[in-house]
């Protein structure tokens, strides 16, 4: 009788394990699936003449921006959006990065993103700045830990107002128009 009750326990625990390998399996293949889109997504804006022209360069932080990206800033009419740096662990507190309509910026810890976060709690490519007709907008590019804008996780695009506080990692910055 013993030998049966070993055998059926065999037979279950071999169940159990096959179960759970499939389950495991099954949420990392939804896992990569849903990052695939994400990463083409990225890729897209690869192309540096579009980023971005920073106002103020940061301490220890040196980038020479392509001369098509300076003239189309410089002939940008309208609204100049502004990220100022208010808190950062990598970043000069008073630090402005400006966006003319159209032009569109990177932020993460790696070293070719355009606004780079060294911060442990940041992803490689953490959130993306986009100047649009609508205004300002920020992307949270499945990142981590999150982005916040004026203390709360946002999923998606999401359109800034001024005066609002967008948070990458400890880094904060504060959305002004000049």
């Amino acid at each position: 009788m013993l030998q049966i009750v070993l055998l059926a326990g065999k037979f279950v625990f071999l169940i159990i394990l096959y179960l759970f390998i499939y389950r495991v399996v099954r949420s990392t293949t939804r896992e990569l699936r849903a990052a695939a889109p994400a990463a083409g997504r990225q890729q897209a804006f690869a192309p540096a003449e579009s980023y971005a022209a920073p106002a103020a360069l940061t301490a220890g932080h040196t980038a020479a921006m392509p001369a098509a990206s300076n003239r189309a800033f410089q002939r940008a009419e309208g609204v100049v959006w502004t990220l100022v740096v208010r808190k950062s662990p990598s970043l000069r507190a008073g630090a402005a990065f400006s966006f003319s309509t159209g032009a569109h910026a990177l932020a993460g810890r790696a070293p070719e993103t355009d606004i780079h976060l060294d911060d442990t709690f940041v992803s490689s490519k953490h959130a993306l700045f986009e100047a649009t007709p609508a205004g300002l907008q920020v992307e949270d590019l499945r990142s981590t830990n999150g982005t916040q804008v004026n203390g709360v996780d946002i999923s998606g695009a999401r359109v800034l107002l001024p005066g609002d506080r967008v948070e990458i990692g400890d880094t904060v910055f504060e959305v002004e128009v000049r």
